[in-house]
């Protein structure tokens, strides 16, 4: 019998065992992408992954062994019965953990659900769920009683699965059939997929400007096409008229979305077109129910899927088209290991399986939109909307000026918003208002000695939730009573500071008690309560809709003619070089939702900085005019797409040991660096500096030639042996930008 030579990556998230381990074989079945049981230090059984299988080798196992001077383990059994990971998406594995220097093992867990990583918990985790079922055999005999061949009967019919033995009521006539040999009991796997339920669509026809894009990108060649259309252009009449193309030729198509909240409505209009061909992936679902889909992806059952940013990893047959929505988004930007960012996966992908790519936004990422300038994507632009009322009348609500607020009537809707909302109300039109913050307050502050509650993990402010009297950190999750925070000075009598979208949603019920007014955010936005908020202001039967930026994008309300901000220039304070490009972003998506079918649309920003041309330019969607400025000032201060940026983040438990390893880091970088065209920032402090009970140093680097620092980082490894007290990440393309040109 043969001997092979297995490479193992053995599932542990352990630095010293980022490499393979060899082990052998003489199971000709045993093949990469399969996750196997070896036995490793003191452990008898621990999960592995199969990167290699050798050629069968042609000396006996005892003779190579002595040649080699190595003594091999035996692999102990398979795991999988097939490869969980097709040949190409094992290469872009590979690929993903080179450019993004993350662990290889950390990369192949994120290409699994839960039940299938390579890891030792994936055992425990839900597999195939299966029921006892009875089906019919076939029986020739004339023995059969009445109530017998009544059953018999519906066996047959109920075809080849047969019938739950749970639904079996005649458990008579079921021991005589089993007894006969006329009946088996059989396990069968069953789905825990829900159905649904979706109305079959009509078929449609595209109008002459969305015919020719679909056109051009089934024809030309290039991998990446760059769709910049207006809100209500009809982008996604051209997706799904692109995928029934793709599944007329037997291909598969991946449809990625930014967030979850537009999962369902996209989800329902892909289902009501190709019935039975759709599967979903996202973060929320279950663990079984991803077990699930995985499969039922894997074996080529759905054609479709749709899903957030990990959902670039799943593992469609015969890939044909890869569309982005709303590419423009930071959430395809992963910030934790491997810190990729899906537009560039979706590239390699395509590349390695000869696919073609479709990013479509409004307001495309500069960095896209320059790769387009520069040919390096096919650039293609649906111009006008469906409705086509022309530009959208705007206002800007000057903030600072105390003739637009009443403070007997609202600290902080104008007075202008509200003879807005009241006029949207008098003609039964609907109002959407976007505040991107959420809770009641942001800052709660004592009375006494006016210190900010801050959360005792992170050391930033505590948000005050009203509904459940919670004061709570937005990132590490930490909450406490009101009731029970007690300020360091000794006083409980605190005061709330600042608004977010509860105290918005209450104040305008107060302001408007007869108005139907729904709030939607991520303290409410459960996939039941999302569905039905937005159902209900879909259907019209809601005058006002309060939320953060859930609420800006992808949505199509036909009633909806005003759109307004209450604090338009909150993301410009944030310290990011992407500040203006995502507060550009967010302004032009949201003033898209006004005005998109039956009335013209109007929009309102209040604001503590009227002049900043950022929200001029979103306030009249003119994404030409920002593109324009927004490039002159990147190319000042030399940010993408005219440089790379890598960020590499220290943290640690102890402050001075985060310092102490920064500083090591940045002694080798400058090492390495001497001759090169790099520019080292730091280290300094990030915006938030202590988070979840951890310290943090951040070091940037700024470069021409990622065939420079390449090499350079891949050496950081050596460093993160040496200090295992202290968590080094090396975040590549920072901020949600992908390699520029």
């Amino acid at each position: 019998m043969s001997t092979y030579l297995v490479s193992v990556l053995i599932g542990r998230a352990a630095l010293s065992l980022e490499r393979p381990f060899t082990y052998v074989t003489e199971d000709p079945t045993v093949r990469p992408g399969e996750r196997v049981l070896v036995s490793f230090g003191s452990s008898k059984e621990t999960v592995g992954f199969v990167l290699e299988v050798s050629e069968p080798l042609k000396e006996p196992l005892k003779d190579y062994e002595a040649r080699t001077k190595t003594k091999y383990r035996p692999l102990l059994r398979k795991l999988d019965q097939e490869p969980l990971l097709t040949p190409s998406l094992m290469t872009l594995a590979r690929q993903v953990a080179e450019y993004y220097k993350c662990d290889l093992v950390r990369v192949l867990s994120s290409f699994l659900p839960p039940s299938l990583k390579p890891k030792d918990s994936s055992r425990n985790k839900p597999q195939a769920k299966t029921l006892p079922f009875v089906r019919a055999l076939p029986y020739s005999g004339t023995d059969l009683s009445r109530s017998e061949k009544t059953l018999y009967e519906k066996l047959q019919k109920a075809g080849k699965d047969g019938l739950r033995k749970s639904q079996v009521t005649a458990k008579k006539a079921l021991e005589g059939l089993l007894l006969k040999k006329a009946a088996e009991v059989v396990e069968v796997e069953v789905s825990r997929i829900p159905e649904r339920l979706v109305e079959h669509l009509a078929p449609f026809d595209l109008l002459k400007p969305q015919e020719e894009v679909r056109d051009r990108i089934l024809s030309e060649a290039g991998p990446v096409f760059l769709l910049q259309g207006v809100t209500g252009s009809g982008k996604t009449m051209v997706y799904l008229s692109l995928a029934k193309a793709m599944l007329e030729q037997g291909k598969g198509i991946l449809v990625l979305v930014p967030e979850i909240a537009l999962t369902d409505h996209m989800a329902d209009l892909f289902a009501g077109y190709f019935q039975g061909a759709v599967s979903i992936l996202h973060s929320s679902l279950s663990e079984a129910r991803k077990y699930d889909e995985y499969r039922r992806i894997r074996s080529g059952e759905a054609k479709v899927v749709l899903g957030t940013r990990s959902a670039v990893f799943a593992p469609v047959q015969n890939l044909g088209l890869i569309i982005i929505d709303e590419e423009h988004s930071t959430s395809y930007k992963q910030d934790t290991a491997p810190c990729y960012e899906a537009v560039h996966v979706a590239e390699m992908r395509a590349r390695l399986e000869s696919a073609k790519v479709v990013l479509g936004s409004a307001t495309p990422r500069l960095l896209d939109r320059a790769k387009a300038d520069r040919g390096l994507y096919v650039f293609l632009k649906l111009e006008k909307p469906y409705s086509d009322f022309g530009p959208k009348p705007y206002q800007i609500v000057d903030l600072n000026d105390s003739a637009n607020l009443d403070p007997y009537v609202s600290s902080f809707y104008s007075k202008p918003l509200i003879r807005e909302i009241g006029e949207n109300l008098k003609r039964k039109e609907q109002t959407m208002i976007l505040l991107n913050r959420r809770g009641y307050a942001p800052l709660v502050q004592c009375r006494h000695c006016h210190k900010t509650a801050v959360c005792p993990n992170c050391g930033i402010p505590l948000s005050y939730h009203r509904k459940d009297e919670t004061l709570r950190c937005h990132h590490c999750g930490y909450r406490i009573s009101r009731f029970s925070y007690v300020c360091p000075c000794g006083k409980q009598d605190l005061d709330t500071l600042g608004y977010g979208t509860e105290r918005a949603y209450e104040e305008l019920r107060m302001l408007f008690p007869t108005a139907r007014i729904y709030r939607l955010d991520s303290d409410v936005s459960s996939n039941e309560v999302r569905h039905q908020v937005l159902e209900v202001f879909s259907e019209g039967d809601a005058d006002l809709l309060v939320g953060t930026q859930l609420i800006a994008k992808g949505h199509d309300f036909p009633n909806v003619t005003l759109a307004a901000m209450l604090e338009a220039d909150y993301g410009l304070r944030i310290p990011s070089y992407t500040a203006s490009e995502d507060t550009f972003d967010l302004i032009a998506q949201f003033v898209g939702r006004a005005g998109r079918a039956r009335k013209p649309g109007r929009v309102l920003l209040q604001t503590y900085a009227p002049e900043n041309p950022v929200l001029l330019f979103g306030a009249k969607q003119d994404y030409e005019g920002f593109y324009q400025y927004e490039m002159n000032e990147r190319k000042k201060y030399q940010y993408p797409p005219y440089t790379y940026l890598t960020l590499i983040t220290v943290r640690s438990t102890s402050s001075l040991r985060c310092s102490e390893v920064a500083q090591a880091v940045k002694s080798y970088l400058l090492q390495k660096s001497d001759g090169k065209r790099i520019n080292l920032y730091g280290p300094s402090s990030p915006y938030i500096p202590h988070l979840q009970g951890r310290y943090y140093q951040d070091i940037l680097l700024k470069y021409k030639s990622w065939l420079d620092v390449s090499p350079i980082l891949d050496g950081i490894q050596v460093l993160r042996l040496a200090n295992k007290d202290a968590e080094i990440l090396v975040n590549v393309d920072p901020a949600g930008s992908s390699v520029p040109f």
